[in-house]
């Protein structure tokens, strides 16, 4: 039983296709925590908004980086080849 090979592009768009979702995903929720925050704790303030927002789009920036560099998720550093 042969194993089939998926080509790279298939791989990296299938991690950007994640990371696009993981982004409207988590800036969709920060935006909407920040409208609940600011309309029941700040008098209706812009800030809480703007702030949630970009905690939203930070977050799935990081997770963006852990999709596409897969060697730092595992928790270990990358191998260099130095083996002189």
């Amino acid at each position: 039983m042969a194993v089939e090979k998926i080509p790279s592009e298939e791989i990296v768009n299938d991690k950007f296709d994640q990371a696009t979702a993981n982004l409207l995903v988590k800036t969709g929720l920060g935006l909407s925590i920040g409208i609940v925050a600011s309309a029941l704790l700040f008098k209706r303030r812009m800030w809480p908004v703007t702030f949630f927002t970009g905690a939203g789009v930070g977050a799935s920036y990081a997770d963006a980086q852990r999709i596409f560099d897969s060697v730092s998720a595992l928790g270990r550093p990358a191998a260099s080849d130095n083996s002189a």
